[in-house]
């Protein structure tokens, strides 16, 4: 599915949450959907029940304890391996099809003994969790291309038309059948003949080892004329590992940095590199994740870094494109009145948006002033890839997906 995206005005999202208060609002609904239960429990207790409707109940009660159950794990095992991640996310995805899908059904049971009313409780439940289904089974590969042209008086003349393949965040480690998937985001890259091919970060989701020989050669096999570039997420230096001293960070990015290189993907960390037609030339910067920006990752704003340092001796006449994976670095950049197009990714619209107006309404809005598509600010450029993995859980809603092709203009 190709879809083009236009031009969009200047559009600022203001987050007014941090990540600690998205935790507390998920908190809060969990303790009321165990409320809910616990009422419409208590309602059919000491009714004449069939074995049928007990065991539902019991059942229901069981799926509450799922989260608990999943926190107590991750604080008693030595670390969290990609089985256990994996894991984790089917059973993110267990309870939202069971214990959130269905409480228009309890809500409708609590305050109508009207059977049109539960039976309208009942079917809101069951498209409910037909739509996660969906999104697990449809739309979670359901892998669509974007459409973006750019025009600029700063673009050289022998860049005119100059196309660009953007993708990110392809979470490897997430993915449900690893060679079949990312074949198949191989062969779509490959199909729109771009000039370059630029990759924001998070190509794990845990450690290196999730990229096996087989999928080397995959990632080998992308293709571009002027090859591949990209930068390291937070996922992608070794953050996300629980057992530091068995696999250490520093060591898994460095590795991760060599098979990266070794399938022909240049790795700019905190480097420039420079894209000749003739006698013009570009350049591309990278400005990789850094450690101590992991509590801040999911904030709106994030503090000043030491980010200039990647463009040391680029002259500022030249066109620049610049690869980060965060889009809160986009500001800074502004500021230094740097990047003509910065690329991004990270958020993932946290797959899930309703299609309400231009750019959609996600829970991403509530965490970051810039969420999705394509942003203006100064003349300048911010283009954040929904990525094409999936983190937490495994399914994407109103969100699938993103190959992004730019196209860029002399103006």
């Amino acid at each position: 599915m190709t879809n083009t995206t236009p031009m969009p005005k200047r559009c600022m999202e203001r987050a007014e949450w941090d990540i600690e208060n998205m935790i507390w609002f998920i908190i809060f609904c969990s303790a009321v959907m165990l409320g809910l239960d616990y009422k419409v429990v208590r309602l059919y207790v000491g009714q004449n029940l069939s074995r049928g409707a007990k065991f539902c109940l019991a059942a229901m009660w069981m799926t509450d304890l799922m989260p608990p159950a999943m926190a107590l794990i991750g604080l008693l095992i030595k670390d969290n391996p990609t089985a256990w991640v994996m894991a984790s996310m089917w059973i993110n995805f267990a309870y939202m099809i069971t214990a959130i899908a269905r409480q228009p059904f309890n809500i409708a049971l609590l305050l109508s003994k009207r059977r049109g009313v539960r039976f309208a409780g009942a079917i809101i439940s069951i498209i409910a969790a037909g739509i996660f289904i969906h999104g697990m089974a449809v739309t979670r590969t359901d892998y669509t291309t974007e459409q973006i042209e750019l025009a600029s008086e700063r673009l050289p003349e022998e860049f005119d038309g100059y196309k660009i393949t953007h993708i990110s965040d392809l979470h490897i480690g997430s993915m449900v059948n690893p060679e079949q998937e990312l074949r198949l985001i191989a062969e779509m890259c490959n199909k729109l003949n771009s000039d370059v091919i630029l990759f924001t970060g998070d190509l794990i989701n845990i450690r290196q080892e999730e990229i096996t020989p087989k999928l080397e050669d995959i990632l080998r096999s992308f293709r571009a004329r002027d090859g591949i570039y990209s930068v390291m997420g937070n996922h992608d230096i070794g953050l996300a590992i629980k057992d530091s001293i068995t696999h250490v960070p520093e060591i898994n990015a460095q590795q991760l940095i060599e098979k990266e290189r070794r399938c022909g993907w240049q790795v700019l960390d905190d480097k420039t590199a420079y894209i000749k037609r003739g006698a013009d030339s570009i350049a591309v910067t990278g400005i990789s994740f850094k450690k101590e920006l992991q509590e801040h990752r999911h904030s709106a704003k994030i503090p000043d870094t030491d980010i200039l340092g990647a463009y040391s001796g680029l002259p500022d006449e030249l066109f620049n494109i610049t690869l980060v994976h965060i889009p809160q670095h986009w500001d800074e950049i502004v500021k230094n009145r740097k990047a003509d197009l910065t690329l991004s990714g990270h958020v993932h619209a946290m797959q899930m948006r309703l299609p309400i107006g231009e750019r959609g309404v996600s829970p991403a809005r509530i965490l970051y002033k810039r969420w999705s598509g394509l942003y203006e600010e100064q003349g300048r450029w911010l283009h954040i890839n929904d990525g094409t993995g999936c983190i937490m859980y495994p399914m994407r809603i109103g969100t699938p997906p993103e190959i992004t092709q730019i196209t860029l203009k002399r103006r």
